[in-house]
C-alpha cells in the first residue's frame, strides 16, 4: 500500500486519479519541481510537467469538484485578490521607489503584519461587480489542505471536515478553523499536522496551536484544530454558512488579509527555502 491508496474525500479505496493542486484553471500548468527537506538539505521529491498534481482522489470525487465549480471559483478569488495585490503594488512602488514585489516584505509600524484591505469582486476602474462565491471558495480550500495529507487522521478522527467539503447546504468545521494570509513564498504543503508552541517569558506558561498549513501563491492557508492561527491571518471558515451558489454579500465583500509577517518563524523559513532554490538554480 502507499499513502495514496485511499480517496481524501470520500475514503474509498483504489487507483487514484492525478488531482491538481491547486487547480489547473488557477494557472497551475507549467513544469514544476518539488523537493523535500531530508537533514536539513532539500532534495528532489517529484517534477511536474503540466502543473503539479497529487494522485489522492478517486475519479469520482476528482470529477466532482468540477462539477461542482470548485475550482473555478477559487481561480475567480485568486485572479481577484491578485488584482487588487497588484494595484496595492503598484502604490507601494510609487510612494516607496521600492521593487513592487517588495509588498510582501513589510510590516505594520507596530512589527506585526500589514492588513491589506481590499473588496472582493471590484476592481479599480470598473462599473461592474464579479459575482464571487464564497461558500465554494472555502470548500476548495478545504478540499487542498484534506487532499495533501499523509494519513487518514483528519479523515477518520474529524469527518466533520470532509462533510463540510462535500455539503452544498451551510456547514461548520468547529472547532477546526480556516485562516488566510497573503505571501509569495512559493508553492509547498505540509503532508501532516505541525505544532506551533509559543513560550511567555513572563512565567505565564506556554501555549501550543496545532495546524495544517498550504501555500500556493498568492496564499498561505491553515487549518487549525482551535480558533487561533499560527501567524496573523484572516478567518474564512465562515464562508461555509454560504451555500456553494450563492454569492459574497455586500459586508463579506470587504475583507482585510495580513501581509504574511516574515518575523514569524514559519514565514521566514518558507521565504529561506526559496531563496535557497534560487541559490542552487532550480526551478
Amino acid at each position: 500500500m502507499t499513502i495514496f491508496d485511499w480517496c481524501r474525500h470520500c475514503g474509498d479505496h483504489g487507483p487514484m486519479t492525478e488531482e491538481h493542486l491547486p487547480p489547473r484553471v488557477a494557472g497551475n500548468r507549467s513544469p514544476v519541481t518539488m523537493y523535500n527537506e531530508q537533514n536539513g538539505a532539500l532534495t528532489v521529491l517529484r517534477s511536474f510537467e503540466r502543473g503539479h498534481t497529487i494522485p489522492s482522489l478517486c475519479r469520482a470525487d476528482n470529477n466532482n469538484a468540477s462539477h461542482r465549480g470548485l475550482p473555478e471559483a477559487y481561480a475567480l478569488w485568486r485572479d481577484d485578490s491578485i488584482g487588487h495585490l497588484k494595484e496595492a503594488a503598484a502604490a507601494f512602488h510609487q510612494v516607496s521607489g521600492r521593487a513592487p514585489n517588495d509588498l510582501f516584505s513589510i510590516a505594520a509600524r507596530d512589527g506585526g503584519a500589514f492588513m491589506l484591505p481590499m473588496e472582493h469582486g471590484t476592481r479599480l476602474g470598473s462599473e461592474h461587480i464579479t459575482n464571487l462565491s464564497p461558500g465554494k471558495i472555502v470548500r476548495q480550500l478545504l478540499g487542498m489542505m484534506l487532499a495533501v495529507q499523509d494519513t487518514r487522521y483528519l479523515f477518520d478522527a474529524h469527518p466533520q471536515l470532509t462533510a463540510a467539503y462535500r455539503s452544498d447546504e451551510p456547514a461548520s468545521i468547529e472547532p477546526f478553523a480556516l485562516h488566510v494570509a497573503l505571501a509569495d513564498a512559493g508553492l509547498c504543503y505540509f503532508r501532516n499536522g505541525v505544532v506551533s508552541v509559543s513560550v511567555s517569558l513572563t512565567g505565564q506558561g506556554a501555549t501550543s496551536i496545532e495546524f495544517w498549513a498550504v501555500s500556493f501563491p498568492p496564499f498561505l492557508v491553515f487549518l487549525t484544530s482551535g480558533p487561533e492561527a499560527p501567524i496573523e491571518a484572516t478567518r474564512v471558515d465562515q464562508w461555509l454558512a454560504y451555500p456553494p451558489g450563492r454569492a459574497f454579500s455586500k459586508r463579506d465583500r470587504k475583507v482585510r488579509y495580513p501581509i504574511a509577517n516574515r518575523g514569524e518563524l514559519l514565514v521566514s523559513k518558507l521565504y529561506q527555502d526559496q531563496q535557497t532554490l534560487k541559490e542552487m538554480g532550480r526551478p
